[in-house]
């Protein structure tokens, strides 16, 4: 055994990994459900910081977003190791079970997410202060809007198995990749020698946006699995 004992005061507890307190199954699902939600509010607020750095060219704000990547990663640990713990110390139904496969999947969109909200940082970084074409930039903060409420009802119906609602996140990301049409269109027609840095950046923080839904599409549409057992289908769009 090379003098390795694992401990025998609690062996419901994997030694390796860290505890999360009440042994309570219901108590600890809860736990994951929070954190779910607590993630996807830090994510959220990232993507608005990003995209509010964008629009201000705020160097300050943009570096802000990009610091704080790692306390989203730290979040995806988290819930990992939660969903682990929960896998290894108990016997979950097959309900229980769907919502655990789709709480792990969420914690990976969300870092996915995270990591969208500092590319547009970054970007936001690098474009000339000055020459944002107006028009454009509404595109971008509607987009900005839809991206982020769509997914925070994505996760929200994850955390009340709400199909409904997640269909509702589907729906609203639809929009969001219409506008990302729009905003290839009126770059497209933009010709004024100067703009073309900062029109080049725009599309590809649209394009980031439209990701964020993308995101919370297939979120949104992983919540009847969790309610039913009816497999996911990524390509179809939803009801409505």
């Amino acid at each position: 055994m090379n003098g390795s004992t694992v401990p025998r005061d609690n062996p419901g507890v994997h030694p390796y990994i860290p505890h999360m307190g009440s042994t309570d199954f219901g108590t600890q699902m809860a736990g994951v459900r929070d954190a779910m939600v607590e993630m996807a509010s830090l994510v959220l607020s990232q993507v608005e910081q990003a995209v509010d750095a964008w629009e201000t060219h705020d160097p300050d704000l943009a570096g802000r977003v990009m610091a704080q990547d790692e306390a989203v990663d730290d979040r995806l640990l988290d819930l990992d190791l939660r969903i682990y713990e929960l896998h290894l110390v108990h016997a979950p139904l097959a309900g229980d079970l769907r919502l655990l496969h789709v709480g792990l999947i969420t914690a990976v969109a969300l870092e996915r997410v995270g990591d969208l909200a500092v590319s547009i940082s970054r970007l936001a970084e690098s474009v000339p202060v000055g020459v944002a074409v107006p028009h454009i930039a509404a595109i971008i903060r509607r987009m900005s809007a839809r991206a982020v409420d769509s997914l925070a009802r994505g996760v929200q119906a994850i955390a009340r198995v709400d199909a409904d609602l997640g269909d509702e996140a589907r729906i609203e990301a639809d929009t969001v990749r219409l506008m990302l049409e729009d905003v290839r269109a009126a770059a497209s027609n933009e010709t004024e020698q100067g703009d073309r840095e900062w029109i080049t950046a725009s599309v590809l923080v649209a394009r980031h946006l439209e990701r964020v839904a993308n995101n919370a599409a297939e979120l949104g549409g992983r919540v009847r699995f969790i309610a039913t057992g009816e497999p996911f289908v990524r390509n179809p769009r939803p009801p409505g």
